[in-house]
């Protein structure tokens, strides 16, 4: 069983990782945030937010905005205590 430390680690790193691969499909199409944020009808500072610092978005707009990138979510679960022990 995970530690809250541990779990909350995992949980940050999960969505860092994700911003980071949203951050390079905004910018692979050119888009600033303000124009994502027109097209995907996604609040800029929500946007900012989860590209800068990793701040979770519910699954629903996560999947909307994988769509938007003509991409999908795939959830899968793994064991991260290798991964986490690294973290802490």
């Amino acid at each position: 069983m995970l530690t809250r430390k541990q779990h909350r680690a995992g949980f940050k790193k999960t969505f860092n990782d994700l911003s980071e691969q949203i951050w390079h499909l905004r910018r692979d199409k050119r888009l600033s945030l303000t124009e994502l944020s027109l097209q995907s009808k996604i609040p800029t500072h929500h946007l900012e937010a989860f590209e800068n610092k990793g701040y979770p978005f519910n699954l629903g707009t996560l999947a909307y905005l994988a769509s938007f990138y003509d991409k999908r979510l795939k959830i899968e679960l793994v064991d991260i205590e290798d991964d986490i022990k690294s973290l802490t």
